[in-house]
């Protein structure tokens, strides 16, 4: 007999939607199609029954001097929540050390109700660091992270291209913030000599201009190392273009995150914008109808949420600069409804598309697909019960996370899920997070691109 059978739902797989049972049996999907009896059973008629969603891109794990607002503990009950299933956290380098920070970031992860992955964030590209990663790749942690708007990386530039070949030399993936550091430096001390220190002149510091720089350079690095890059946040018409010309020419993969889906710069002309403050900003109007058309052709792809909320009072501080707000925002507990919301039910996605771009592409780039990413025999039994006419008004106190906003506060969406399960055990079911901490670390499995 089945350990668990879910009844007549929708169920989207790579070949197709159809109504259809799926069984699982221990953490597995064991069958997809007509079930047998079975002891436990969940009602799924009339819902749409999706793989749980990775999410490539967010910061949960603490640093010797931050913890982050949303820590694993609270981060991944939104995570939950919203139908995100893993999650792959961004750790930084500790003491010169790669490892030190994935271990700190495995011991944060002892508070995780998703699975979960790392990326590490290299801040010194030392002989001694590159040598770390096929150690750290043995271990199944195959994610590396470079912000190239740091002043680090223009000091060390020859370092940082020896770090992608040892990543391209090993099959590391290397995400990438792109955006220029001159040009923000330049622009960021011109408005602070003209007195423009206001968060209306946020924009201005960082400009197309600066991202678009930095990632015709980013491809160069890939194209003559080898090396796999993974392109994150972007938020132009201009840099989809960069990125449409470098797939041409190099192993380059793209993200976006919400924030340039939804929202424009005119945010920015509140007396709360601060609240919205994200690297890069948001842009123009045109520049989110790109983002949309580039995730509906391929061109991005995946949506991956950034997520690092800080409090309204931290965000709209008296007296800070443009340049001194805590970027980031919250973001988890809403990718995967505001995106079927806004996106399948308005004609700009398929339902094929959303599952593609927050879950199996994903998966695929973090090396942990069909295990992830995927409703298919053998694969975790990672399956969010989702209900398409659901409606719901997005606000904060209703969300699992520790920030005390959103930044889609007041949105009215339409499609939520109804029930999560976190390898075949019900880890959130109608508003109510039913998980505990027993996430578990994801490895990496070998990828031949």
């Amino acid at each position: 007999m089945t350990d668990l059978a879910i009844r007549g739902g929708t169920v989207v797989m790579p070949e197709g939607e159809r109504r259809a049972d799926i069984a699982i049996d221990g953490e597995r999907i064991s069958r997809i199609g007509d079930v047998g009896p079975a002891s436990r059973e969940i009602e799924a008629r009339g819902r749409v029954v999706l793989p749980g969603c990775v999410d490539l891109h967010t910061h949960l794990a603490s640093t010797p001097t931050f913890t982050p607002l949303d820590d694993f503990a609270h981060g991944t009950r939104a995570a939950i929540a919203g139908g995100v299933t893993t999650v792959v956290s961004m750790v930084y380098q500790e003491d010169g050390s790669l490892r030190r920070g994935v271990e700190r970031a495995m011991r944060d992860a002892e508070g995780s109700l998703a699975d979960f992955a790392f990326h590490v964030v290299v801040t010194d590209p030392s002989e001694a660091a590159r040598g770390e990663i096929p150690g750290l790749l043995r271990d199944g942690h195959a994610g590396l992270k470079v912000f190239m708007v740091s002043p680090r990386f223009v000091e060390r530039r020859d370092e940082y291209r020896l770090l992608l070949q040892a990543a391209a030399e090993t099959g590391a993936v290397v995400a990438i913030h792109a955006e220029d550091h001159a040009i923000v430096a330049a622009r960021t001390a011109d408005l602070h000599r003209h007195g423009r220190t206001g968060v209306e002149h946020f924009p201005a510091s960082r400009p197309v201009e600066a991202e678009v720089k930095a990632v015709a350079e980013a491809v160069e690095l890939a194209a003559a190392t080898e090396a796999t890059i993974y392109l994150v946040h972007l938020s132009s018409r201009r840099a989809i273009d960069a990125l449409r010309d470098g797939k041409r020419r190099a192993r380059v993969f793209g993200e976006t995150r919400p924030l340039y889906l939804y929202l424009t710069r005119a945010q920015f002309a509140r007396p709360d914008a601060a609240l919205w403050v994200g690297q890069p900003p948001l842009r123009e109007v045109d520049d989110v109808d790109a983002v949309w058309s580039a995730l509906a052709d391929g061109t991005l792809d995946t949506v991956g949420t950034d997520h690092i909320p800080h409090t309204r009072a931290a965000k709209l501080a008296p007296g800070l600069a443009f340049d001194r707000i805590p970027p980031g925002v919250s973001n988890l507990e809403t990718l995967l409804s505001m995106l079927y919301s806004e996106g399948v039910r308005k004609g700009r996605l398929t339902l094929a598309r959303l599952v593609e771009v927050l879950a199996t592409a994903p998966a695929r780039i973090a090396g942990i697909y069909p295990r992830k990413g995927v409703l298919a025999v053998g694969s975790d039994a990672d399956i969010v019960i989702f209900d398409p006419h659901a409606r719901r008004t997005i606000r904060a106190a209703d969300l699992h996370s520790a920030c005390d906003y959103d930044p889609y506060e007041g949105w009215d969406v339409t499609g939520w899920p109804e029930a999560v399960l976190l390898r075949g055990e019900v880890a959130f079911e109608r508003g109510s997070v039913r998980g505990e901490p027993g996430g578990r670390f994801v490895p990496r499995s070998a990828v031949k691109w």
